[in-house]
């Protein structure tokens, strides 16, 4: 009797346990994961560009070789300065050497931004405050935004010195020189420029050879430089050594259209034209980062690339980038 009923209560209890296990409702299955976004890629040619959808600003990286668009950043605000990118100018006026900030021109002095890899976009981390002025003095703000080749300063002026200040922890803005103004009429023609090593160069320490102005690193080489004629004026692109320079025309007969070499070895300048008047006229200019090419925006938007040598011929470039007709839409900074 009592084996009997120990074997029936065991097998009753296995059934229940059975059951218990194999009727339930089955678990769900994991979630399938979401497809992760491509790195960003922050090299390339950088683009300053509208967006239709925010009416603001995107950073843009775009493939050197096709125009694609590798990586689109959005920017919470708008550079309201005239002409800060009209003449040759690089990522640095822009973006960070690592491009994890940015920088921006508006109506109340200069804006920095941080980068939010995962948003995809930059965020703005404060204003850089005006300059403070006594009550005799006249009201300034800061313009000209341009971060150092190396370290984390952020340059600027205000009409009459040069500043920078930590973009990584915004602080009080410290003077770095007092500007020294170019003799050039042109308005194009920068009044300050930066050396390899952070270095601010104004015009106080300007050296001439013949129609050659030029400013010159703790180094010794060309960082920045204007040469005139009576009827033009060419401006420095970017130094292809320590004596040799890129220089493009911005004022007289040959009018946003040349590119030239310059070398000033041997102590006089040797002029070599590369690429000759073009008509529509090339607004924008930048150099490769191992300055063996060049990259041409024109006043209507249209692309085209060249050697930076003698004899060079103006192809057409980045084929897959769409183009705006003008340059208030889209403008080439730099060349990362």
């Amino acid at each position: 009797m009592t084996k009997k009923w120990w074997s029936a209560a065991l097998t009753g209890a296995v059934a229940v346990l059975v059951t218990a296990c194999g009727s339930g409702t089955p678990p769900a299955p994991a979630a399938a994961a979401a497809p992760e976004a491509p790195p960003l890629d922050l090299s390339g040619v950088v683009l300053l560009q509208h967006s239709a959808e925010t009416g603001l600003d995107d950073v843009v990286f775009a493939d050197p070789a096709t125009g694609a668009a590798k990586t689109t950043l959005s920017l919470p605000g708008y550079d309201s300065s005239l002409n800060r990118f009209d003449g040759p100018a690089t990522k640095l006026d822009l973006v960070s050497p690592d491009g994890q900030y940015a920088t921006l021109e508006t109506q109340d002095g200069v804006d920095v931004f941080k980068l939010n890899a995962a948003d995809r976009r930059y965020e703005r981390t404060g204003i850089v405050p005006a300059p403070e002025r006594s009550m005799s003095e006249k009201a300034a703000r800061f313009q000209n935004p341009r971060f150092g080749p190396a370290g984390s300063k952020l340059y600027f002026d205000d009409d009459t010195a040069v500043y920078s200040v930590d973009y990584r922890q915004l602080g009080q803005p410290v003077k770095e020189a007092e500007i020294v103004p170019n003799s050039s009429s042109d308005q194009h023609v920068e009044d300050w420029a930066i050396g390899s090593q952070g270095e601010v160069l104004t015009w106080k320490d300007a050296r001439h050879a013949g129609e050659l102005s030029y400013l010159t690193d703790s180094a010794g080489a060309i960082a920045y430089a204007v040469y005139e004629e009576p009827d033009a004026v060419y401006q420095f692109v970017t130094a292809l050594d320590t004596t040799t320079v890129l220089m493009s025309a911005i004022t007289g007969s040959d009018e946003h259209g040349v590119l030239m070499r310059l070398s000033l070895a041997g102590g006089t300048p040797q002029l070599t034209k590369l690429v000759d008047r073009s008509e529509p006229r090339i607004a924008k200019t930048a150099a490769a980062p191992d300055k063996a090419a060049v990259l041409y925006q024109t006043d209507q938007d249209e692309w085209f690339q060249s050697p930076a040598t003698p004899g060079a011929i103006a192809r057409p470039a980045l084929g897959q980038l769409k183009s705006t007709g003008t340059l208030s839409e889209r403008q080439l900074v730099g060349w990362a």
